[in-house]
């Protein structure tokens, strides 16, 4: 699942525990309801409030009903990177439809939500209707016991795991260059993406398949991608077998206000980060001691971090025990908190 998707499950859990929720999503092959159906127009009508992203169909159904937009996925700035600087009339068109939404959310909903301090910045005009709730980590690994690690055979090469996507305002090109450059430099390592195309077949860039297979090319035989899209509750199986989580980006706006979801992933492993420096991601690692922060575009910087993750096993373990200490803070239940408080008053007023 994408960022959006997570959020929403995890959301809809946890409120769950306090309030009658249902979820409401595009899914095959889980609780809920179907997107689109007359199961979710029905009880989007029937409900006292709605909670989700400023994205087509999703309404007040009744004058009396409360909205709440989560705002978390800085989508705008993240469009401008995909479009690049000369985007198409259909692209355009797009840019503007998220652009009304949003400007629809902040003029109509009752509450709006953030995950970052620096989000606040998009959202001044409306910030006493802000809250702030971070992504969140499960509490323990799924997949795989809490507190153990697949064992490592003398013969195994310690692998580094690229959990999210490749698009256009991350970096997967320096991760790529860095694994080569770490590798002839005598540190063994494999770079693995854990999928390499959406789930959604009907929703692939065949431009971006392109772009990443001849990347992929680029970094043989030190970099490797799943053929299949790694299931929601595997993922973290995964991390714990790998000694490092990367994720890069390039120095954009989106770098600023991003939250980086995947950092969350790495926390509840407990598997040690290699970020790029500026926004929430790269603060928290640098403050709480999660791993090691570069600089942007910096193929130097990370195999210096590759290489001091791998070959100084001390560091390594005080990392993984930072990672073990913060968790707690970032679960679910603590971080959907602000939420939850909030409801509750509206449920007393009425």
């Amino acid at each position: 699942m994408a960022g959006p998707g997570i959020r929403a499950w995890h959301f809809s859990e946890e409120l769950s525990k306090h309030f009658p929720t249902t979820l409401i999503a595009q899914f095959e092959g889980a609780a809920g309801v179907q997107w689109k159906s007359r199961d979710a127009r029905d009880a989007m009508r029937d409900a006292s409030v709605l909670i989700g992203q400023p994205a087509r169909g999703f309404r007040r159904m009744r004058p009396d009903q409360r909205i709440v937009f989560d705002l978390f996925d800085p989508v705008l700035l993240e469009l401008r990177e995909m479009y690049g600087s000369h985007p198409s009339l259909r692209q355009r068109l797009h840019f503007l439809a998220e652009q009304m939404r949003l400007q629809r959310a902040l003029n109509q909903g009752d509450l709006l939500i953030c995950a970052t301090p620096n989000q606040r910045e998009l959202y001044e005009s409306a910030r006493e209707r802000l809250i702030e709730v971070p992504f969140g980590a499960e509490s323990v690994g799924a997949g795989s016991p809490a507190g153990t690690r697949p064992a490592e055979g003398p013969a195994a090469t310690p692998m580094i795991v690229w959990g999210g996507g490749t698009w256009e305002w991350l970096d997967p090109k320096t991760a790529v260059e860095a694994v080569v450059r770490a590798n002839r430099d005598g540190t063994p390592c494999h770079l693995l993406f854990l999928g390499r195309s959406r789930p959604n077949r009907a929703l692939i860039d065949r431009r971006r398949e392109s772009r990443f297979e001849l990347l992929l090319a680029s970094g043989t035989p030190y970099v490797s991608a799943n053929d299949e899209w790694v299931p929601y509750r595997d993922r973290l199986s995964w991390l714990r077998r790998s000694k490092i989580a990367m994720m890069l980006h390039r120095s954009t706006a989106e770098a600023r206000y991003s939250i980086r979801t995947r950092l969350f992933d790495a926390i509840a492993a407990a598997t040690p980060v290699i970020a790029t420096e500026e926004g929430f991601a790269a603060e928290l690692v640098a403050q709480h001691g999660l791993g090691l922060v570069v600089p942007p575009s910096d193929p130097v910087a990370v195999t210096a971090a590759i290489e001091r993750l791998l070959r100084d096993d001390v560091f390594h373990a005080e990392c993984v025990s930072n990672l073990e200490r913060v968790r707690p803070r970032f679960g679910w239940g603590v971080v959907v908190e602000p939420l939850v408080e909030r409801l509750k008053k509206w449920q007393q007023q009425n």
